[in-house]
C-alpha cells in the first residue's frame, strides 16, 4: 500500500510536468490498480486478475522509459522512483498473482512469469542499438580555407557544443549559398543529425539535412 501511495504521488508529479499525450494513460491505469488492490484484499480472484492485467499495461508503458533512465540517468534517484519501482512492483505482482491463481498449471505460471521479466528486459536492451534524429544549430567558419570549421550546439546561446574540421566541397557550397551570414561566420538554425548509439555511447553521427 505504501508503494502504491508513493508511486501514485510520483506519477502525478511526472504527469503534471509531462508533455507526452501517451502519459495521460497513467490516470486510468492508477484507477484500475487501486480498484484491483481493494478487491484483492477481499480475496476475490477478480482483484488479482485486474492487478495482473494492469501490471502488464504498466510494464508496456514504462519499460522503454526504464531503459532510457538506466541508459542516460542511472544515478537519478527520483527517476528510479518514477520508473524503476513501478516496473519492479508490476513484475512481482504478475509473478505472485500467477502463483496464486494457477496453482497446478506450472507451464502457464512459467509463461506468465517469463513475459513479465522479458518485457522490461527488452525495454532496456532496445537501447543497445538505437538511432536518434536531432535538430541542432550549426555554425561554419573559415569557408575559404582548405579545411573549414563547423560548430554544432543545441541552441545558439548553449555552452554545450562540439567542433568538426570538414573538407566537403558540396557542404561548403551549400553553406555559402543557403546559410545566413553573421559577422565572421555562416549558420543554419535547423541542421539535422542522425545519431547512432549503443546505450549511452555514440557510435556514428551523420549530418543529413541543412
Amino acid at each position: 500500500m505504501i508503494l502504491v501511495i508513493v508511486g501514485f504521488s510520483l506519477s502525478m508529479t511526472a504527469l503534471a510536468w509531462s508533455i507526452e499525450p501517451t502519459e495521460m494513460v497513467f490516470i486510468p491505469l492508477w484507477i484500475v490498480t487501486i480498484t484491483g488492490l481493494i478487491l484483492s484484499f477481499g480475496k476475490k480472484k477478480i482483484g488479482i486478475y485486474s492487478l495482473m492485467i494492469v501490471s502488464l499495461f504498466w510494464l508496456l508503458m514504462l519499460s522503454e522509459k526504464l531503459g532510457w533512465f538506466l541508459t542516460f540517468e542511472p544515478g537519478n534517484i527520483a527517476l528510479m522512483g518514477i520508473f524503476g519501482l513501478p516496473v519492479i512492483a508490476s513484475v512481482l505482482i504478475i509473478i505472485i498473482g500467477s502463483q496464486l491463481t494457477f496453482n497446478e498449471k506450472r507451464k502457464i505460471k512459467l509463461l506468465i512469469s517469463g513475459i513479465a521479466i522479458l518485457i522490461p528486459l527488452f525495454g532496456v536492451l532496445s537501447f543497445a542499438n538505437k538511432t536518434y534524429d536531432k535538430n541542432i544549430f550549426s555554425e561554419f567558419y573559415e569557408l575559404d580555407s582548405k579545411q573549414f570549421k563547423a560548430v554544432f550546439k543545441p541552441q545558439p546561446s548553449d555552452s554545450r557544443e562540439f567542433e568538426m574540421k570538414l573538407v566537403s566541397e558540396e557542404l561548403r557550397g551549400l553553406v555559402k549559398n543557403k546559410a545566413t551570414f553573421v559577422a565572421n561566420h555562416h549558420y543554419f538554425h535547423n541542421a539535422k543529425f542522425r545519431v547512432k548509439m549503443r546505450f549511452s555511447k555514440i557510435r556514428e553521427i551523420e549530418l543529413y539535412k541543412l
